[in-house]
């Protein structure tokens, strides 16, 4: 059972959804509690450690970001934001939310986000990252990733060539093009690798720069050592140059 709270300062919004969790899920989902701040969510984050949380932006006292910013180095649930708000889809990625519903919620779409929400889940131990973090601490060079049906595969590091953000999932790329899905936000892993080679270089990018083979200061692209192409944002441009540099890399 998947403990999940909602985080809603409008009562009709709170009914239609927790009605349809209720209607739909009452087998898989469990709202364990309701906030309608946040104060009062924060609150109820830290009492309960949801799994699952459903977030308003517009609530009282601030927004839903306030909420995410105060567990921004311990963010162990996932976000579904559900606003009538059209303006922070783009915001709301850069907090790795697992989906952004407009409100008026429509029940199809919302069985859809939940039912690719609880189809990835089931394929992942959630309590796996405590065992990243020990192997990345412990011997800085290789890393346990759960594939799925009870499987894992063992990565080196060097073997990584970037990490690609999936919502509140990531996605590894290694060397010879393979793909592994993983059940954490692309934030745990930038804080797992803060002490490697791995460097945000997009929202939803985080690059091994041992792999970089060239840059392009013409377009902001990067060309990896297996062919691939990266763009480098704007926002992450100096940094990365930085760390490159770092690195002895020439970018001139």
């Amino acid at each position: 059972m998947i403990h999940a709270i909602i985080i809603e300062d409008e009562i009709h919004a709170f009914n239609h959804l927790s009605n349809i969790i209720n209607a739909h899920y009452s087998d898989q989902i469990k709202i364990i509690g309701t906030a309608d701040s946040v104060k009062s969510g924060i609150e109820l984050i830290e009492l309960n450690n949801p799994e699952l949380v459903f977030l308003d932006i517009q609530i009282n006292g601030g927004t839903g970001f306030d909420i995410l910013d105060y567990f921004s180095q311990n963010t162990n649930f996932e976000i579904i934001f559900t606003t009538g708000l059209l303006d922070y889809k783009e915001k709301a990625m850069d907090y790795f939310a697992f989906y952004y519903l407009n409100k008026p919620i429509q029940e199809n779409q919302f069985k859809e986000v939940i039912d690719r929400y609880l189809s990835k889940k089931s394929r992942f131990n959630l309590e796996n990252y405590l065992a990243f973090k020990h192997q990345i601490e412990n011997e800085n060079n290789t890393i346990v990733l759960p594939t799925g049906s009870g499987e894992f595969k063992v990565l080196k590091l060097d073997d990584i060539t970037y990490c690609e953000a999936d919502g509140a999932y990531t996605t590894f790329y290694t060397l010879d093009t393979k793909e592994f899905l993983t059940s954490y936000n692309l934030a745990k892993f930038e804080n797992l690798f803060s002490q490697t080679t791995f460097s945000r270089v997009h929202r939803s990018t985080l690059l091994n720069l041992r792999h970089v083979k060239e840059y392009s200061h013409l377009d902001g692209k990067v060309t990896l050592t297996n062919g691939k192409t990266i763009n480098i944002s704007v926002r992450n441009k100096a940094g990365f140059l930085k760390m490159m540099k770092l690195m002895n890399f020439s970018l001139d």
